[in-house]
């Protein structure tokens, strides 16, 4: 299973969401992280409704509460725990998760792309 090294585990931030690239011609993050209340939540950075990218900014995926993930495109709000759509265009439908480790005090993803992007 394809591992990639993402950063140390002291540069996330509480409250605070992170993008990562993973394919280097990537244009944008591969991967959003988002850690709040102490855990880390990984998932693709891509909508279910159309497949793009969801920053409004680098490292920009939070709602202005700071509470929801939001689609910079079409507003489509996403829980951090669980990457759930509960209001927007791809309403019922989920990011995509990846599962991430700490190791050695680095934070590292598993099959961070998955299958389909190889």
């Amino acid at each position: 299973m394809p591992e990639h090294r993402l950063c140390p585990l002291v540069d996330l931030l509480e409250g605070q969401s992170k993008g990562f690239t993973i394919r280097p011609d990537s244009r944008y993050a591969d991967i959003l992280i988002v850690y709040t209340q102490q855990r880390i939540h990984a998932y693709r950075n891509r909508c279910p409704h159309t497949g793009a990218p969801m920053e409004w900014e680098p490292d920009r995926f939070l709602d202005y509460t700071s509470t929801m993930i939001q689609c910079g495109i079409h507003g489509a709000l996403f829980r951090i725990e669980d990457g759930y759509c509960v209001s927007g265009p791809c309403v019922r439908q989920s990011l995509h998760r990846v599962t991430v480790i700490e190791r050695g005090g680095w934070l590292i993803a598993l099959d961070p792309l998955g299958r389909d992007d190889g």
